[in-house]
């Protein structure tokens, strides 16, 4: 069974209806070239074909990296979760003709990852921290953690800049808004690569094979 530690329910924003409104009135979240995780993946793909197993895409949006690494050429068994109804329904209805999606993409109650402890041997998550307040970052970040197996990969990319639109309450669509430096500092990763055209981090880091802690939240 997943463990349900270090969620804290109290005060969370409604991501869910916040991300569903996003969904339903944008049409450019529904193109894969304003996808940061599939432009991600793609840059990435001389270190991800020399990876296997189990991936899991966190907030996945409608699906365009859990796409990409279903493919040929990769050898995962992928995962995909986000909090928006509307985004897993429009990710399983572009890509019906793949198996089991009703297992393999999932909508996500609060911040829980339904799986098993170490059940992931890469998982991503691309442009959705900054979207969070600060504490349901370090949720997402442990949950992240335990999902990992001991060796296993995080790819992970946060925005550093205000987002370009607000959300359906007025609020900007980046709740938190931190330089480079202050995710390299919360993270610590192995690798981390800027953007400065885009104001994007790039991070990579490796969980020890004997299981500690991939973040110190």
């Amino acid at each position: 069974m997943p463990s349900r530690r270090w969620v804290n329910l109290s005060n969370m924003p409604d991501y869910k209806e916040i991300y569903n409104d996003v969904v339903h009135t944008n049409p450019l979240y529904g193109l894969a070239q304003n996808s940061p995780g599939f432009r991600i993946v793609l840059q990435s793909e001389l270190v991800l074909i020399n990876l296997s197993g189990r991936s899991l895409d966190v907030g996945c949006g409608v699906g365009f990296a859990f796409e990409y690494l279903s493919g040929k050429g990769f050898n995962f068994e992928t995962f995909g979760v986000d909090i928006s109804t509307a985004a897993i329904a429009l990710a399983r209805q572009r890509l019906i003709s793949m198996k089991d999606l009703d297992r393999r993409l999932q909508v996500i109650q609060s911040q829980v990852l339904p799986f098993e402890d170490g059940y992931f041997s890469l998982v991503t998550c691309f442009d959705v921290l900054e979207h969070l307040d600060v504490p349901d970052i370090d949720t997402t970040l442990n949950q992240i953690d335990r999902t990992t197996r001991p060796g296993g990969t995080f790819l992970g990319a946060v925005s550093c800049r205000k987002a370009g639109s607000v959300d359906k309450f007025g609020d900007n669509l980046h709740r938190t808004i931190q330089s480079a430096d202050w995710w390299i500092d919360k993270m610590r990763p192995d690798r981390a690569i800027y953007d400065g055209n885009r104001q994007q981090l790039v991070l990579w880091k490796r969980k020890d094979d004997n299981g500690l802690p991939l973040f110190s939240v």
